[in-house]
Order: structure tokens, then C-alpha cells, then sequence
């Protein structure tokens, strides 16, 4: 049995200049026994349905589309997929994925949610499905997990990103955040979408779950907002973990990037195209 997962869209290019990148994440997950495919994430437009069709991942078996949080680099391309393959899929979204989103410039608020809500799901016959439990398996040997405790004194919600409630601008602390583990022969691999709640924070989460070694870790961790205190207490943390694969992007920053592509042996630049398999 394998597992292949592809990036179908992220901020940076690698080898293949053909694709498009941009700020955003998709994955697709294709799992040969069953035969599963899972999208996690779309990006913020229809780019991932494009660099699909160049890589040779047929989007159309989709069975199950996983997203990460509300904003909209993760969330942007569904209506995108669904306007090109239909509705024929579960959505899984967590509670207070369609909570409005918004980003606090200095007193000015600008949107930064999904570009779609409840009405436009209805109307196109897909019925969301709420993951409220800390770990539910979406199928054989890959969870969804969420609720993710603040474990770790360094990583402080952002005071970047808030939800509105109709009266006011409450911070956000991300309850919608998921993210996904799946079992294969080697150990755990996590998905990330953006880490929100902290990225020491999920993996603790994922460790006290699973009674495996994490073999890999792939995705969003924005630290790039991270001050030098968080960013080398994260370091740390991650050497600790002395993972075999790591390959972390997206909203991870320059900086972070550069100290990973240094100091970790196994670290990769997951950009746009970048594929890697599993035995399960």
C-alpha cells in the first residue's frame, strides 16, 4: 500500500516554472488501498485546479475536501473546483469555519475569510460537515484533528487576526483550525495549514494522540511573524524532534526558511509541485 501527497499550490516555485504559484496551499492526497483522494486546502483561486492538470493529478475522484481554517489563501479555490467538478465530495470544515475573518491594520479591518458561506453551499447541494472532536478518522489510517490546547507559553495568539460577530471584533484564536494525520509504515505524517494555534502547540497535540513517532511534517507554521524569542524556542523544539522529513513553507517566513535549510538535515522546501510518497 502508498500514499502520495502533492502540493498543487504554494507560495514559491520549484523545478517546473510552467506552474503558478502563489500566496496559498493546496495538497492532494491520493491513498491506492482504498482508493482515496483528498484535497486538503484549495488555495486562494483556481491556480491548484490548473497545476493538477500539468502534474497529472486527475482532481475529478475527489472524495473528501478537508479546510484548514476560513481564510481565504486556503479556502478561495473551492468554488473554483466545485464550478469544474461538481459538488460530488464531503466538505469537513471546523466549528467556526464560517465565522467572518478579519485582519486589524492599525484600526482598519480588512476581510480576510472565505469567499463563500453557508447559502452558496446549499445552493449547490453540498452539505458541510462540523469536525468538533479532537481526532476523527476521514478514512482508514487518516484523521482530522482539531481543538488543539495551549500547551506552550511562547506561542501567544496573534492580535493580527480577529472574527466579527456582527457587533463587534472579537480575536481570533482559530477553533476552526484543523489539520491532518495520516498513519504510514515509517510513523505519522502532519499536514499543516497554517498553525495557527501554534505550531508546538499541534504537534504536542499530535504526539499526546498517537502512540507513533512523528516521521513527518509538512505545510504552514507561520512563524513569520514570530519575534526571535518564538522563533528560536520553535527551532529548538523541532531539533528535538529529529524528524526525518521535515518540509515546512508557505506563511513560515524567510527567515525561519533559511535557519531550516541550515540546520535541519531532512528539511525541504515544500514550493508548488513537490510530491512525496509513503508506504502504508
Amino acid at each position: 500500500m502508498a500514499a502520495k501527497i502533492t502540493t498543487l499550490v504554494e507560495n514559491s516555485l520549484g523545478e517546473h516554472l510552467a506552474l503558478q504559484n502563489e500566496h496559498g496551499l493546496s495538497f492532494m492526497i491520493e491513498i491506492d488501498n482504498p482508493r482515496t483522494q483528498i484535497l486538503f486546502d484549495t488555495g486562494q483561486s483556481g491556480n491548484f485546479i490548473y497545476n493538477a492538470g500539468l502534474l497529472n493529478v486527475d482532481l475529478a475522484p475527489t472524495d473528501k475536501i478537508v479546510l484548514s481554517h476560513g481564510h481565504y489563501d486556503h479556502s478561495g479555490g473551492l468554488k473554483a473546483f466545485v464550478q469544474s467538478f461538481g459538488s460530488d465530495f464531503e466538505l469537513l470544515v471546523g466549528t467556526g469555519f464560517f465565522n467572518p475573518k478579519y485582519g486589524n491594520n492599525n484600526g482598519a479591518w480588512e476581510y480576510l475569510g472565505s469567499n463563500f458561506n453557508r447559502e452558496y453551499l446549499e445552493k449547490n447541494r453540498i452539505d458541510p460537515i462540523l469536525i468538533n472532536e479532537d481526532t476523527k478518522e476521514i478514512s482508514p489510517g487518516v484523521y482530522v484533528l482539531t481543538n488543539f490546547p495551549r500547551t506552550s507559553e511562547f506561542e501567544k495568539p496573534n492580535k493580527r487576526f480577529y472574527t466579527y460577530n456582527g457587533l463587534d471584533y472579537e480575536l481570533d484564536c482559530f477553533t476552526d483550525e484543523v489539520v491532518i494525520v495520516m498513519e504510514v509504515k515509517a510513523g505519522l505524517v502532519v499536514l499543516l495549514g497554517c498553525s495557527h494555534p501554534g505550531l508546538v502547540n499541534i504537534i504536542e497535540a499530535v504526539r499526546t494522540r498517537f502512540n507513533k513517532p512523528i516521521h513527518c511534517i509538512i505545510g504552514g507554521t507561520h512563524l513569520v511573524e514570530a519575534d526571535d524569542v518564538r522563533l528560536e524556542r520553535t527551532f529548538q523544539y523541532l531539533k528535538g524532534l529529529n524528524l526525518p522529513l521535515l518540509g515546512i513553507s508557505h506563511c513560515t517566513g524567510e527567515k525561519a526558511t533559511e535557519y531550516l535549510k541550515k540546520a535541519e538535515e531532512r528539511f525541504f522546501v515544500n514550493s508548488t509541485g513537490t510530491s512525496i510518497s509513503f508506504e502504508r
